[in-house]
């Protein structure tokens, strides 16, 4: 036989059986039809929290965290099916607690995964550009590494280190091709007062190392002086080489390595190599498998040089 809740509680209250807590269980099992409580003194079910982290789970999929962070990705939805469970029994406490901590660990995988994709994508700019350095691989894919053992703390740092230095990569290849720009544009004897003041300011910027400034004005320079002075393109496409170019019958060197702020203008123009910065074009040929972008050389590379 039920009995009612007012009863209940007279007696109770009389004999000292039902303490606070017990009463509000018992209220609930009255409102909510006898569903059982356990686990704790909660009276109502964790709505919010479930919801909160299946959002969080939901999230975390859409950052690739399946991809960039499965174990914590994993660990969070384990922790949601758990909660799941101790709700559908009753014990919302427990339930509770378990929600929150499946939302924490979706929030960490989440996290984890944006910090590594948000990496890709500069590091697929750098390499767009030819520029992409081993260094900054090596750290993206130490970054991965750690995401993939939950290690949240250094999953983030590398990712965030790996695209400093991939932005010093990008600015770094802007650079060297703002160089080559300017030493190209710095030969031509008639300019006038206006373009004299851009080709300062392009200068300006390369001496305060903003590449893509520097790079974006000296190009714009420089298609301005071509298109009053043929001079030699930025880039040369393999069909369009000039070919018919003969060497100095005798250049000192026979090879050269590349260094730090090199063009291939600057080097074609150096006394022991062949003195005029207009046979740049014998470089690019002799050395094609190694030039992909003629305004792009790395210090290091060692080119041919045709002594005849």
């Amino acid at each position: 036989m039920i009995l009612s809740y007012k009863k209940l509680h007279g007696r109770g209250a009389r004999r000292g059986l039902f303490s606070a807590c017990a009463l509000k269980r018992l209220a609930w099992v009255f409102l909510a039809g006898g569903l059982a409580i356990s686990g704790g003194c909660a009276t109502a079910p964790p709505t919010q929290e479930m919801s909160d982290a299946r959002q969080a789970l939901d999230a975390a999929r859409q950052a690739e965290a399946t991809r960039h962070a499965p174990d914590a990705l994993e660990g969070a939805e384990n922790l949601l099916s758990q909660a799941e469970d101790k709700l559908g029994a009753g014990a919302f406490t427990q339930a509770q607690r378990t929600a929150l901590a499946a939302k924490e660990e979706a929030t960490k995988a989440r996290t984890m995964a944006s910090a590594i994709s948000a990496a890709k994508v500069v590091l697929g700019d750098a390499a767009a550009i030819d520029a992409l350095s081993p260094e900054a691989q090596a750290l993206l894919e130490q970054a991965e590494a750690a995401a993939k053992v939950d290690d949240d703390k250094n999953a983030v740092r590398l990712a965030g280190e790996a695209v400093q230095r991939a932005k010093q990569d990008i600015n770094n290849a802007y650079l060297a091709k703002a160089k080559s720009m300017l030493d190209e544009a710095k030969t031509v004897q008639a300019i006038s007062a206006r373009q004299r003041a851009a080709l300062d300011s392009a200068e300006a910027a390369y001496r305060n190392r903003e590449g893509k400034k520097a790079y974006e004005l000296s190009r714009n320079l420089l298609e301005e002086l071509r298109a009053a002075r043929p001079m030699p393109p930025e880039s040369v496409p393999p069909q369009a080489s000039p070919l018919t170019l003969s060497p100095p019958k005798h250049p000192v060197l026979s090879s050269y390595v590349v260094k730090g702020g090199d063009s291939l203008w600057k080097i074609s123009g150096r006394a022991d190599v062949y003195g005029n910065p207009r046979q740049w074009p014998l470089i690019y040929n002799a050395n094609r498998k190694k030039i992909k972008n003629t305004n792009v050389i790395r210090p290091g590379q060692v080119f041919i040089i045709h002594r005849e």
